[in-house]
Parts: C-alpha cells; sequence; structure tokens
C-alpha cells in the first residue's frame, strides 16, 4: 500500500511540474519579511529546502485553477510586513499566492468562511521550525526571560497556553485580552508584538492584545513579578524596534532548530526557548469564482 500511494503522489507531482513547465506566466509568492535576508536569498533557501525534502511535499492539483498555483518553487518572492497586506496583495492580484505556519493558516481558514474564498495546499518540509523571543545581546532581560520560559517549557505551562489559545479551530470570540497582573514598583520591560500571527501573536479588532502572546506573557510577568507593556509594531520593524531600543525584547523571531537557519534573526540577537513550534506550511491561492 505504501509504494501504491508513493507511485500516486510522484505521478501527482510529475503532473504538476509538467502543467508548470508549460505555463509561461510566473508564480508570484507573498511572504512575511524576515529580518536578516532579502526576499531572493530567502528564495533560493526555499527552492534548496523542495529539493532536499521532495518526498514530503504534498499538493493534490486542481485542473480548474491555473497551474503555475501548483509549481513547486515559486519564480519571485516578495516581502509583506503582515499577513493582513499579503491578503490584500493576493485578493488584487498582485502576488498569486501566500505563505504562512500551517497553523496560523488553518486558524484564518477556520474564521468567516474563508475556506471557502481559498485554494490550500501545504507543504511539509521534514523541518522542525519554532518561535523565540528575541533580546539585543548583553540585555539583562534575556535570561530572566530565558529561564522563565525555560520554566514554563518543563513544567507543562507552555502545551496548555498552546492547547487553550492555539488549536485550529479556536474561535475569535475565545481570544480574549488577559489582564496583567500589577507590580508596584516593580520594574517595566517593552515587548514588541505583532499582533499579526494568530491564534499565536493576536491583536483583537479593537486593538487590544489577546490569545495565546498575552497569555504567555502574562505568565512570565507572573513568574518574574515584573510589568509587561505591549508594543505595537509591524514584522518588517522588528529588528529596527530593538536596535533602536524602543523595546527591550520582541515577542518572535524564527528559526530551524535543526540545521541552525537565523534567516530571521537579525544579527547581535539571543534567542531564548522556543515556546511554540511547527513543522509545514500553507499556502494560499485566490480561489477561482
Amino acid at each position: 500500500m505504501k509504494k501504491f500511494l508513493v507511485a500516486i503522489f510522484m505521478l501527482t507531482l510529475f503532473a504538476g511540474v509538467c502543467f508548470a513547465e508549460n505555463d509561461d506566466e510566473l508564480l508570484r509568492e507573498g511572504l512575511l519579511s524576515h529580518a536578516n535576508v532579502s526576499p531572493e536569498e530567502y528564495g533560493k533557501y526555499l527552492d534548496k529546502v523542495l529539493i532536499d525534502n521532495i518526498w514530503n511535499y504534498y499538493v493534490l492539483y486542481a485542473p480548474e485553477y491555473p497551474a503555475k498555483y501548483f509549481k513547486l518553487k515559486a519564480d519571485v518572492h516578495t516581502f509583506f510586513d503582515s499577513i493582513s497586506e499579503m491578503l490584500m496583495a493576493l485578493n488584487a492580484g498582485k502576488i498569486d499566492r501566500i505563505e504562512m505556519p500551517e497553523p496560523v493558516g488553518k486558524y484564518f481558514l477556520a474564521q468567516d468562511n474563508n475556506a471557502e474564498k481559498y485554494i490550500t495546499y501545504y507543504f511539509g518540509s521534514g523541518v522542525n521550525y519554532y518561535l523565540s523571543m528575541g533580546f539585543n545581546k548583553g540585555n539583562k532581560w534575556f535570561e530572566p526571560f530565558n529561564n522563565a520560559i525555560k520554566a514554563a517549557n518543563e513544567d507543562g505551562t507552555v502545551l496548555l497556553l498552546q492547547a487553550k489559545y492555539t488549536r485550529k479551530n479556536v474561535n475569535q470570540d475565545e481570544l480574549k485580552p488577559i489582564t496583567f497582573e500589577k507590580f508596584p514598583d516593580a520594574e517595566t520591560v517593552k515587548i514588541a508584538i505583532t499582533g499579526d500571527m494568530p491564534p499565536i501573536d493576536y491583536i483583537a479588532a479593537d486593538g487590544t492584545p489577546a490569545g495565546f502572546n498575552t497569555a504567555i506573557l502574562a505568565e512570565i510577568s507572573r513568574r518574574l513579578k515584573i510589568n509587561i507593556e505591549l508594543v505595537s509594531i509591524t514584522t518588517g520593524a522588528r529588528a529596527a524596534a530593538l536596535s533602536s531600543g524602543r523595546v527591550d525584547g520582541v515577542f518572535w523571531f524564527w528559526y530551524e532548530k535543526v540545521s541552525g537557519s537565523l534567516r530571521d534573526v537579525p544579527e547581535n540577537v539571543e534567542l531564548t526557548e522556543p515556546y511554540y513550534g511547527w513543522d509545514s506550511f500553507m499556502y494560499l491561492g485566490k480561489k477561482i469564482k
């Protein structure tokens, strides 16, 4: 049975590639901004990952959609500062598909009948990706935050918060703000959040941070007995927010733990223990009516 499934997969893959080769149009892919590479450099990295992990790529070819949607590799990569901007560009026809972590994509599809509006497929890279907080090297808050996250991982708190706030079918109404405990006379640490990668990093429609980011930062605040001030920024502004001293830390940078890739980590930035991980990406294309 396994050999049969592999054969079917290869036939589907071959058909998709052949269709793509006969399609003269370029595939334009949108990506969230990365802090340490250009779109072209990241595109070359993605191409290598696709080649090295071709057996883990799965896609269902649909004849009614342009073949370029299903190319293994995109021709043009464009960075965007937010998922919202990527979706606007996709809906306007400026790009053909967007890439996002699978947990984020599944959450997005579960909201407002989005599953009916977009064609989706996945890339299982065979590589584990992780989110960690980032601090400038030498920042006094790195070690306390790192130790707090490590302890929360070890005692199961992180897993409990993930289960509560990041499951794929979580409703937006459940991602309510969490009250931060106030510690009189304690220091205040400024942490940047994007709010644009729900349900992991989320800001509600009224501008209030909610969900997993608020929950885990409130837990760190409680453990360290410090006050945390949340600063809203875009994905592309994370490195500048740190280097300028506007914030002490950034809620997330992502990286590959296995290969040690730091394409989203600025130079002179230290990463805490990870508090979230995934192993595949979701591609979204605009559905043809």
